[in-house]
C-alpha cells in the first residue's frame, strides 16, 4: 500500500471531520471498505457487543448512528 501524502491525508481527515460534523452517515462510511472493523470500548456498552468490536459497514454504521442522534 502507497504512503499518503500529508495533503491527502490532511484532506482526508478534513472530510471525515465534516462529514461526521454534518451528521451524514453515508458520506462517512464512504470512507471505509465493506468489511472494516472498529473497535472501541463504547461498543460494548452503546451496541452491547461484549468484545468491543463491530465488523462491516452495516454494524458500524447502526453503531454510529445512535452515536450521531
Amino acid at each position: 500500500m502507497p504512503m499518503l501524502d500529508k495533503t491527502f491525508a490532511e484532506e482526508l481527515a478534513r472530510d471525515w471531520i465534516d462529514a461526521w460534523n454534518s451528521h451524514d452517515l453515508a458520506r462517512i462510511l464512504a470512507h471505509y471498505r465493506d468489511d472494516f472493523e472498529m473497535s472501541s470500548p463504547y461498543i460494548a456498552e452503546m451496541a452491547g457487543e461484549a468484545s468491543g468490536r463491530l465488523q462491516g459497514k452495516p454494524a458500524v454504521a447502526a453503531y454510529w448512528a445512535e452515536a450521531l442522534r
